[in-house]
């Protein structure tokens, strides 16, 4: 499976933190095909710092084929003025490979580029659309308003 890591920093917006976990777990619980399957809370070794994470996994075997994202982990780590969130999507592996068989047979070789690459960008655009609902709800459940100067893309890894 092919994960697309992204991570942003929100400071000094006195944030309930509580309250936006539980409104991304929420917003997960809307996607029709998606299933929470994992919640788990604590403390980051080292630095003690909590952390809240949740993990929902589309459960349509058929769609998996044919490039559907494939899983959804939300981690939220720190304190309502210097917290970090970090969404990974997800797609199988074969989301490359399968469409792009099709698509050679169905319109040759650049019909093979265009269904790998469009199945590539799919949990990628699914990432695109949560981190403006993450905005919206870092908004929502702060007690400053969300600003640019407060918020940190960080690179990925």
């Amino acid at each position: 499976m092919i994960k697309i890591p992204s991570v942003r920093r929100y400071k000094d917006l006195n944030t309930n933190i509580d309250d936006l976990y539980d409104d991304i777990v929420e917003e997960l619980q809307k996607e029709k095909e998606l299933n929470i399957v994992n919640e788990m809370e604590g403390t980051v070794k080292d630095t003690e710092k909590p952390f809240k994470t949740v993990t929902a996994v589309r459960q349509s075997i058929p769609r998996v084929f044919v490039g559907a994202l494939r899983e959804v982990t939300v981690t939220i780590t720190g304190e309502a003025d210097d917290h970090f969130v970090e969404v990974h999507t997800g797609a199988w592996l074969r989301n490359l490979a399968m469409p792009g068989a099709g698509g050679l047979l169905i319109a040759g070789p650049l019909g093979a580029g265009v269904a790998a690459g469009a199945s590539g960008l799919v949990a990628a655009n699914y990432q695109r659309k949560l981190w403006k609902k993450i905005n919206e709800l870092v908004n929502k459940n702060s007690k400053k308003e969300l600003s640019i100067e407060k918020v940190e893309d960080l690179p990925s890894v």
